[in-house]
């Protein structure tokens, strides 16, 4: 065997009470290997040398196992794969049975691992299994030089190898559903990077769903060491697909039970809270302005009906007297009607009077109102609408309740070093039907955190905009950053392949054309759109009529005080 591999060093594993033959293989190898060689002894599976090594080596290395007895390499196969970074493994027995070691090949899956059987004095069989799901068996004779090129040939592709996919329905990332034959159909941006790669790669797909809502899956820890993976996750830790897509992330904590492929998208988790409303009708009376013009323009008419009756009672000594001032409530009713333009004909005698209704016309009497009946106006038109909510401090505040699926998100928030995260964990709710998170969104008082893709495509399908304005909003501040893979088995052979053509997909720009091809996103409500030139309705200046409402049950209030405070003044002045 000679050198021509990319790892360093060999790594050869023999039995304690090993052959002949076994013993001068070692020989040899200890004679003409080149590089740096380990030799270990196993004694009915187990290898002494482990006992005292506790990490695993990062340095590559290929592992030759010498063994007669197949049933005990696959507890020498799991100690070797705890203690180095594995390069390939050959298998190098004279059993006359090759059954058992297909069957180990078979298991394993595994296109590093070969198995070499010698056959008599002069043949030596290598089987390896092909990621094709198919064991390919070469001959050679016993004496030739073998080398690792010989024993890992070409990788092929898969050769129409049928591979279970396991996927959920996630628009539009993933639209999956059984037709009537039961046959699950799958399309979207996931799907059709799929068919890319079974076109590239030579497989075909069979799909399954996960069941009672379990969607994407989460980790149940029943003890230190049982842990029960469900959903698609679950799917790969069982060994019952081979590959699990729906906008699955990358996370640290699934890595024990599941590969990934290299990231091919990357993406954000975002709320979708309830689009704030117009305001009522009536409120069109006191919306044009800002509270501070508001109290502005009170303080200047209260300063002018004090100024106006100021100036009439020191005038009270001249000869032009302004005895029409001379009652603050003729001051009052002066200023107001200034104010709504109304006429008030009379007779102005003073000079400093003059001077200073002058000056109020041009300013407070003219630019207030002239702009009070411009917003008014609009505001009639188009109602005001309050700004959305956009960050997540805002949303804090806000009392909306906040959901999203699973726990994991709950989790990483209440975990986060941000206090603000930490809140915003703390009043988390967690749904286990999507159907019924966002029908949440219905009652206007609950924010739903989702894939900001998934987001857009739900508010444009479920909450497209009414004639009153957008339903839904989609938040500007998004809390995670997400990247999304390919889910497989752990240590799946199929991940240097997929990887590869995942990676061209993606900076040759395909994978971001296809998710624009799938893409929905809500149109921007425009109001000139969604209404008719039309006269104003009784809706539109409901407020003008509440406050002539309000104005006449408040006039005959007094009126009815006048005439019975009259009524007992008359009767007291006679004495009856």
């Amino acid at each position: 065997m000679d050198a021509g591999s990319m790892c360093s060093s060999l790594v050869v594993i023999f039995e304690e009470n090993g052959t002949a033959e076994q013993e001068e293989i070692v020989d040899e190898l200890t004679v003409r290997y080149r590089r740096p060689l380990t030799l270990l002894r196993s004694r009915h599976g187990k290898i002494q040398a482990f006992d005292e090594i506790t990490d695993q080596e990062v340095v590559c290395n290929n592992v030759a196992v010498l063994l007669q007895n197949l049933d005990e390499f696959s507890l020498i196969y799991e100690h070797i794969q705890q203690h180095y970074y594995l390069g390939e493994v050959i298998l190098v027995t004279s059993s006359n049975s090759s059954k058992v070691g297909d069957k180990l090949l078979q298991d394993a899956r595994n296109e590093r691992l070969h198995l070499l059987i010698e056959r008599g004095q002069r043949l030596v069989e290598i089987h390896k299994w092909m990621v094709s799901d198919r064991l390919q068996i070469d001959y050679v004779l016993k004496n030739n030089n073998v080398s690792w090129g010989t024993l890992t040939g070409q990788r092929k592709m898969l050769m129409g190898r049928y591979l279970t996919i396991a996927t959920l329905d996630f628009p539009p990332i993933v639209f999956a559903k059984k037709n009537e034959s039961g046959k699950v159909i799958a399309s979207g941006i996931e799907p059709s990077l799929v068919a890319i790669l079974a076109d590239k790669l030579d497989f075909k797909v069979n799909y399954i769903l996960p069941v009672n809502d379990e969607m994407w899956g989460t980790l149940v820890f029943n003890g230190p060491k049982n842990v029960t993976v469900t959903g698609l996750l679950g799917f790969l830790h069982r060994k019952e697909a081979d590959v699990s897509y729906g906008d699955l992330h990358m996370q640290q904590r699934l890595l024990p039970y599941v590969d990934f492929t290299r990231a091919f998208r990357n993406n954000h988790e975002c709320f979708l809270v309830p689009a704030p409303r117009p305001y009522a009708k009536w409120t069109a009376l006191y919306h044009p302005f800002s509270s501070d013009i508001w109290t502005a323009t009170g303080l200047v008419c209260i300063f002018a009906v004090a100024t106006l009756r100021l100036l009439a009672k020191w005038s009270s000594w001249r000869s032009n007297e302004d005895g029409f001032f001379s009652d603050t409530m003729v001051c009052f009713l002066y200023i107001l009607g200034n104010i709504l333009s109304a006429q008030q004909p009379q007779e102005i005698r003073m000079s400093a009077n003059r001077l200073f209704l002058i000056w109020w016309l041009l300013a407070a009497a003219t630019v207030i109102p002239t702009v009070y009946r411009s917003g008014l106006i609009s505001y009639i038109t188009f109602p005001y609408t309050p700004a959305p909510i956009d960050t997540i401090q805002q949303l804090v505040d806000s009392p909306l309740k906040k959901i999203s699926w699973g726990d994991y998100f709950k989790t990483s928030l209440l975990n986060s070093n941000d206090p603000l995260h930490r809140k915003l964990g703390e009043q988390f709710a967690i749904a286990t039907n999507l159907t019924q998170m966002f029908s949440l969104l219905e009652t206007d008082s609950w924010a739903v955190m989702s894939n900001q893709g998934n987001l857009r495509y739900q508010a444009a399908a479920l909450f497209p905009p009414s004639s009153d304005g957008p339903r839904v909003h989609l938040m500007t501040e998004c809390v995670f950053p997400t990247r999304s893979a390919l889910g497989l088995q752990k240590g799946s052979s199929l991940k240097p392949y997929f990887d590869k053509k995942i990676y061209r997909l993606a900076e040759a720009g395909i994978v971001e054309h296809i998710s624009s091809q799938f893409a929905k996103k809500q149109k921007p409500w425009d109001p000139t759109k969604s209404r008719k030139l039309a006269a104003y309705s009784l809706d539109d200046l409901q407020g003008a009529f509440y406050l002539l409402a309000l104005s006449i049950a408040f006039s005959f209030l007094i009126f009815l005080s006048e005439v019975i405070f009259g009524y007992r003044k008359r009767k007291f002045s006679t004495g009856k």
